[in-house]
């Protein structure tokens, strides 16, 4: 996989790590994050191992390329909510 892309199930790691408090003393703001979505454009390096196993990178578009045919990027839509037991 292309070193510029993270693996997919690490990305989702990631966007979902967000402990859900936002607390600015200085400011006098707190806030909970209880629901959130993103939608973004991202490209996608899909390869093979040796042993026959798909590993999906993603990464937000590295550059734009002006043509006179925009090119396609894949989307990615996530939404993450709180769930108490």
């Amino acid at each position: 996989m292309d070193e510029a892309f993270l693996p997919f199930n690490q990305m989702i790691d990631k966007i979902s790590s967000l402990d859900g408090e936002i607390y600015d003393k200085d400011n006098g703001i707190h806030s909970f994050i209880e629901r959130f979505e993103i939608d973004t454009p991202i490209e996608l390096d899909i390869v093979t191992d040796e042993k026959g196993k798909v590993h999906i990178g993603i990464v937000p578009p590295l550059y734009r390329v002006e043509t006179s045919y925009q090119p396609s990027y894949h989307s990615l839509r996530f939404s993450a909510e709180k769930y108490e037991l």
